[in-house]
């Protein structure tokens, strides 16, 4: 089985990068893993392993894109003599094309199309949250990308059960099942496989931050829109009117920083909370929290759901990603609602969170299953009759 990634992570050029030690890992399960990469800046193409290659688009502008990784494709693809590039062959081959993003769907469909190579189409997102189209004009773009690929891919591969009961409602129906008269998505070219994250790290870390509050809260993410980060604040405000000597401490950043420190300072709250900025290792924050609060809007997966419940804290969070299969405790999209959980978890009215059971024992067992989403793809065997 050879793959053809359509990636917009610049990172994976990045020597030692976790991102392409990922790469590298996903290398080792096919024949071969082609990278094309979405980049602005003067990357050089390279064999990152003996079967692993990475090729930079370098365009000077986002709006060519599309046409310059569609262009690289293309001479990867005719580069092999089974492929033989016919219009509209749907004709199934071992090649497989995996995309995870709204603005690599169409490059994934057009090659579809013309090579009649299989594409699998990746969900890191939940796209059909009510909130995601309407958040801006650029995701009501993305959205419809979204959709124009689960409706024309072979094999879907998604990362939390909100995402596939989300699709299975709202997206039954594919062009590959109308042709081959399969029911919903939810059969067998259909996989939810988790992000991997290292259940031992976080286990055996140590706290990070000292105690100078009796309750900490925490939020991790990237502050964005999106994560709806105003909301935690405005929760931790309420929280903190009613309960003396209580902290929220804030992890990540992004544009919408400076916005969020002046809410902070209108609250007259400098000293109740803390932007740490982005940290590459969290694991210890976790072990210095008494629990996490998750705000955003939408989410794909939700890591920060996971890792916390890895290492041991409850979780505050709207119905959003995994926030149910981490078992979390199920809080609405308003301040009110967030700040009566947060005050019934500290007066330990709460009944306690069931033990949390990560889905993979090991990462050889997520490798497994990611591989088991790319042969989704493939066609069912013929049934060879007797005599």
């Amino acid at each position: 089985m050879k793959v053809l990634m359509l990636s917009t992570d610049s990172k994976i050029f990045e020597k030692g990068s976790a991102v392409q030690a990922r790469m590298i890992e996903y290398g080792a399960l096919f024949d071969e893993l082609h990278i094309v990469v979405y980049t602005q800046s003067d990357f050089v193409r390279e064999k990152i392993a003996s079967n692993v290659f990475i090729y930079p688009t370098n365009t000077k502008t986002k709006l060519f894109y599309f046409w310059h990784a569609y262009r690289i494709s293309k001479k990867i693809l005719n580069s092999q003599k089974n492929l033989q590039p016919t219009t509209y062959n749907l004709q199934p081959t071992q090649w497989i094309v995996t995309s995870q993003e709204a603005v690599t769907n169409l490059v994934a469909m057009l090659l579809k199309w013309r090579f009649g190579v299989l594409f699998q189409a990746q969900f890191h997102t939940d796209f059909a949250s009510s909130y995601f189209k309407k958040e801006s004009l650029k995701n009501w773009l993305r959205y419809w990308g979204y959709v124009w690929g689960i409706r024309n891919a072979d094999c879907v591969r998604v990362v939390s059960r909100k995402i596939a009961d989300s699709l299975d409602t709202k997206y039954p129906g594919t062009t590959a099942e109308l042709a081959t008269g399969r029911g919903k998505i939810q059969d067998t070219r259909y996989t939810t496989v988790p992000i991997f994250v290292d259940v031992q790290k976080i286990k055996n870390a140590k706290p990070i931050l000292p105690k100078p509050f009796d309750f900490t809260v925490l939020w991790v993410g990237r502050l964005e829109k999106e994560k709806n980060c105003s909301l935690a604040i405005d929760a931790f405000v309420q929280f903190a009117r009613n309960v003396p000597s209580v902290g929220l401490v804030i992890i990540g950043d992004g544009s919408e920083r400076k916005n969020l420190e002046l809410q902070v300072t209108s609250y007259k709250l400098q000293d109740n909370v803390l932007f740490t900025g982005w940290k590459n290792d969290i694991a210890g924050y976790y072990k210095s929290a008494d629990v996490l609060v998750a705000t955003s809007r939408y989410e794909g997966y939700g890591m920060q759901m996971v890792e916390a419940r890895i290492a041991g804290i409850p979780v505050i969070a709207p119905d959003v990603g995994v926030a149910k299969e981490v078992g979390a405790y199920i809080a609405e999209h308003s301040a009110d609602s967030i700040s009566r959980v947060l005050t019934q978890l500290h007066a330990r009215k709460l009944p306690t969170p069931k033990e949390y059971r990560y889905p993979y024992e090991n990462k050889e067992q997520y490798l497994a299953l990611y591989k088991q989403s790319f042969k989704q793809c493939l066609p069912a065997p013929l049934e060879v009759g007797r005599g």
